[in-house]
């Protein structure tokens, strides 16, 4: 015998196996996330071991630029910049050689002369005031008569007439 129903007005038809239906979809849907997150660490893997394999290799800029440091650090020489145009040599020692030349000769630490046009930023040092300049008065005119006569200094109208001896005794 079958195990199908039989209803008032016709022949149905088995039910749906919906159990099963969502066993699979389950399943099928755990596989493609294992899946992914499997996809997921190959690609990790992978980036990994090609970074470790650029990363070991040094650049070809970077090797230069060390190896000029390096010149820098340990040899003495010049370099030139560029300042708007015109060009600025300057010299280099490393530093232990710097330091012997100092202790020998204590006077290379002088500073040397400021470029032109240099303001320091304190302002530039003011120049003592000049004193200033006073013409000495013509001299008086001799008068007509005291010729070969000598005179005395000449006393500005409006001082002081000098005290008579009798003055000076209190009487």
């Amino acid at each position: 015998m079958s195990e199908h129903q039989h209803f008032k007005g016709g022949h149905e038809m088995d039910e749906p196996p919906t159990r099963h239906l969502f066993n699979i979809v389950g399943g099928l849907g755990f596989l493609t996330l294992l899946a992914v997150f499997a996809l997921v660490q190959v690609f990790h893997s992978q980036r990994e071991s090609l970074q470790s394999e650029r990363y070991s290799k040094i650049s070809r800029r970077l090797a230069e630029y060390t190896a000029e440091q390096d010149k820098q650090r340990f040899e003495s020489g010049q370099y030139e910049l560029n300042d708007d145009g015109k060009i600025v040599k300057l010299s280099y020692v490393p530093l232990a050689r710097a330091t012997e030349k100092v202790l020998e000769n204590p006077a290379l630490l002088k500073a040397g002369p400021p470029p032109p046009g240099f303001v320091h930023p304190d302002g530039a040092p003011k120049p003592p005031p000049a004193p200033p300049v006073v013409k000495a008065p013509p001299p008086p005119p001799v008068p007509a008569g005291a010729e070969g006569a000598t005179a005395g200094p000449a006393t500005p109208a409006g001082a002081a007439k000098p005290a008579k001896d009798g003055a000076k005794s209190g009487r």
